[in-house]
């Protein structure tokens, strides 16, 4: 399972709904921590208070203890907050009158003490206690109470303890859902703007993958509409002129190419009227032969230039019918080539002299390395369709497949062309297939031999 989306809108989101999700966690933290501070420090003021009277009660000769008076804590102004804090006792003996159960509370022992020395009361020393959280139910509101017993004691200068206690109302936190409901709302208008942003980022980058993807050898440089905002903008526009660039350079290349093809066969037609008057049979013969493999090579190199600027349009194809056609030609010359028993039927539209070529010079390679070649049309995942040779002759070290559709690279490595070509036939086929917006593979079989195939994409029109 893949967590982290390819997309960049999907990204930015994902990081957008990271960073809200962890900001509102710290805000709901921090939220909670100030709740409990300030409820603490209203208990610890009442506390203080009612020490405090009875402090000054004691010294006036006054009576205390028993039940005393409600007393208003800041943070509580509920009704039922007040009807519960009339409740407060007021005990006085040697020793905190803390109920069996309770646990220490330092936070409030400390609070009272700061409240008692804010209004300058003098007190030995302070300790709190609390009960665990008790939970009732309310006949008359019928809902659920949820309190703690608090007493807090302070040990006054003749040694006996004054223990203020009381049951407080424990407030139920709602601070979770209201957060839950803010980062909704928030994470909702977040995506929303984001998603807008990203599809205007989005949008435009999609175009210029698709033409970078769509950029075949010959085809006309049609410039990416420029859209979204000024950064992509200046990429689209530095795109555009690359492309134009690399369209000029190639047409620049192929005329080069063309003048220079032309420029050499008139001196080697005319060098080979001179090699017919030498009178050594032998000599004549080898020279003839020099001749013809320097022809062959040119024939080659204009080829593979052609093959980078076609001139052919692109045409309806039965590419089935295609293999058989020259399956057919290579067994009227008596050529191991056949046709596979089994494959598909499939229509593209393709320049279909140069898709030729490319077999041929595959069918070449094979019959010339491995003695034979069988031709098959097989479907491919996602609606591609491959044409493949295939032969059994000895195969290749795997470290040099990769090298074989590069110019002039040769499975045999002399060059002399009775054991092979110019090392030209790959490197045209490759580019012809890229041409068609496919792409040539070779592999070794198993069991021996190699399989060169083109896949051709779907129609994209």
């Amino acid at each position: 399972m893949r967590l982290w989306p390819r997309s960049l809108s999907g990204q930015l989101m994902l990081v957008t709904a990271i960073a809200l999700l962890v900001a509102q966690a710290i805000n709901l933290t921090l939220l909670v921590q100030a709740q409990r501070s300030e409820r603490v420090a209203s208990v610890a003021a009442g506390a203080a208070a009612q020490i405090a009277d009875t402090i000054d009660r004691l010294a006036l000769g006054l009576p205390v203890g028993g039940r005393g008076p409600g007393t208003n804590l800041r943070g509580l102004n509920e009704d039922e907050d007040a009807r519960l804090l009339r409740r407060r006792r007021i005990l006085i003996d040697s020793e905190p009158r803390f109920r069996p159960g309770m646990e220490d509370w330092p936070q409030l022992a400390t609070r009272v003490q700061g409240f008692l020395d804010d209004a300058n009361v003098d007190v030995r020393t302070v300790a709190a206690a609390r009960t665990p959280l008790e939970r009732r139910f309310d006949p008359v509101s019928r809902r659920e109470r949820v309190t703690v017993m608090v007493a807090a004691a302070a040990q006054i200068e003749d040694g006996r303890w004054i223990t203020v206690r009381a049951r407080m109302p424990v407030p139920q936190q709602r601070l979770g859902t209201g957060i839950i409901i803010q980062t909704i709302i928030l994470g909702l208008m977040l995506l929303v703007a984001l998603g807008f942003v990203a599809r205007r980022v989005r949008r435009p980058l999609a175009a210029l993958a698709k033409a970078a993807a769509d950029t075949r050898p010959g085809d006309a440089a049609q410039p990416v509409a420029e859209d979204g905002p000024e950064d992509v903008r200046a990429l689209i526009r530095a795109f555009n002129a690359m492309r134009g660039r690399i369209h000029s350079m190639l047409g620049e290349k192929d005329r080069m190419l063309g003048a220079v093809g032309h420029d050499l066969r008139t001196p080697l037609a005319s060098l080979r009227v001179r090699v017919e008057s030498v009178a050594d049979a032998r000599q004549r013969d080898a020279m003839i032969a020099t001749i013809e493999e320097m022809a062959a090579m040119l024939d080659d190199i204009l080829a593979l230039a052609r093959a980078g600027q076609p001139r052919e349009e692109r045409v309806e194809t039965d590419l089935a019918a295609l293999l058989a056609s020259v399956t057919e030609d290579y067994q009227a010359l008596d050529k191991p080539v056949s046709l596979a028993s089994e494959g598909v039927i499939a229509v593209r539209r393709v320049r279909p002299v140069a898709l030729r070529r490319a077999v041929r010079n595959l069918i070449d390679n094979a019959v010339a390395y491995g003695g034979s070649a069988t031709i098959g049309l097989n479907d491919v995942a996602g609606g591609s369709v491959a044409i493949c040779i295939t032969d059994r002759g000895p195969g290749i070290a795997p470290e040099r497949i990769a090298d074989l559709t590069q110019a002039f690279a040769r499975g045999e490595e002399s060059r002399n062309r009775e054991t092979g070509g110019s090392g030209l036939g790959l490197a045209i086929a490759r580019v012809i297939a890229d041409g068609e917006g496919g792409r040539l593979e070779i592999a070794n079989r198993e069991g021996g031999g190699l399989i060169a195939r083109i896949v051709l994409p779907p129609d994209q029109n």
